[in-house]
Order: structure tokens, then sequence, then C-alpha cells
């Protein structure tokens, strides 16, 4: 009986060993990636953990590990290695709190500024404003009455908006033009929003640091 439950514990710490084994290897590649995009952005970028998220508003905020006193501010935009994950909505020293991409609240403040800049374009140069739509995916709505719009094309932040230029949001998902005058677009996230644990703030002047109504 002592040998089968030295065995038995045995085999349970062999378990636990390769559980750890498969975690570790998971965080490696996951670091991996958070460097090659920093290796890959001209910004700035400050590294943050997302610390807590409420079940309530899943798809809405998280707050993430770093806070004022580390030189976040209100209305930076926040990455990962998929793309863009949201912006900071507000601060404390400690923490802040991150409005992601998929919150239909996003993209008012997210995109534009005060109702009008292109805030999205394609790798062939179109433009458009996004906005966040019900079940987690964009819409992209073209400046020009006959976009060169296909499946599969990458949308960018235009740098017209709030946010910097040339982070990736997402992948045109479905065309539909139709026959408004407005074309449009689905645009499918680049990230992941049900497993984010590491974030990378971009660290450009928020809207207050430039001074909006400085001449």
């Amino acid at each position: 009986r002592e040998e089968n439950a030295a065995l038995r514990q045995q085999v349970a710490d062999m378990a636990q060993d390769r559980a750890l084994i498969v975690q570790l290897q998971q965080e490696n590649e996951r670091l991996r990636k958070e460097l090659g995009l920093k290796e890959r952005t001209p910004y700035p970028m400050l590294t943050a953990e997302v610390i807590s998220r409420s079940a309530e508003s899943w798809y809405q905020t998280v707050i993430i590990s770093r806070g004022s006193r580390d030189g976040v501010r209100q209305g930076m935009a926040v990455v990962n290695w998929q793309g863009l994950v949201g912006k900071i909505a507000y601060t404390t020293p400690y923490t802040s709190t991150v409005q992601l991409v998929s919150d239909v609240g996003f993209s008012e403040a997210g995109f534009t500024e005060a109702g009008f800049g292109a805030g999205a374009k394609l790798p062939n140069g179109e433009q458009g404003v996004l906005e966040t739509v019900e079940g987690g995916y964009l819409r992209m709505r073209f400046w020009s009455t006959d976009p060169d719009v296909t499946a599969g094309q990458p949308v960018y932040t235009s740098g017209q908006g709030v946010m910097p230029a040339d982070l990736l949001v997402g992948w045109i998902d479905q065309v539909d033009l139709g026959s408004s005058f407005v074309k449009s677009a689905r645009v499918r996230p680049a990230v992941d929003v049900h497993k984010l644990e590491v974030v990378q703030v971009v660290l450009t002047p928020s809207e207050d640091d430039r001074g909006s109504s400085a001449p």
C-alpha cells in the first residue's frame, strides 16, 4: 500500500510538472510575440498585464497594471501582438481601464474626432470611418462612392482621428457596397478579446497633451 501510494504521488507530481512545462512554453511564445511587436512598431510602448475584467462587461473593458504614474494617459491606444485592443478610458496612479474595440460605445470616441475625420485605411489608400456594431464586429464606411475593397484586406488606423496611424484593426470580412451613397464593409477585429493577458500601451501624446485648442 505504501509503495502504491508513493507511485500515485509520483504520477501526480509528473502530471503537475508537465502542466507547468506547457504553461511555460505558452508564456514564452506569447512573450516572443510581444517582443516582436515592439521591434516592428515605431511607437514607444509600455507593457502591462490584464489584472481584472468583469463578466458583466467582458466585451467592454479590462483593467491593466499600469497607471498615470507610469505615463499612461486617457485616450492612448492599447495593442497586443495581434493588433488594436482598445484605448485608455481613464486612469488611477497604479491602474488603467481599457475600453475594448469590441465595445459598441468605442467607435464614437475611439476612431473619430468630433464626428468627423477618416479613422481607418486600407493598404491601397482607401479611407473611411470605423464604427463598432453588435456582435463584436466593426463596420468601415468609405469616403469613396466606388471603393476598391475586397474580403481579406487588412484595415489600419489612418492617424487622422484620435488613434495613431498604422495600427492593425482587423480584416475585411464582408463587403456590402449595395446601392446606397455610403459604401461599407464589415471588419473582423484582429484581436481575440477572450484571451487578453499582456498588452502594450502606445505612448503617443494624447489630445490633452497635444492641446486640441492650441494655435
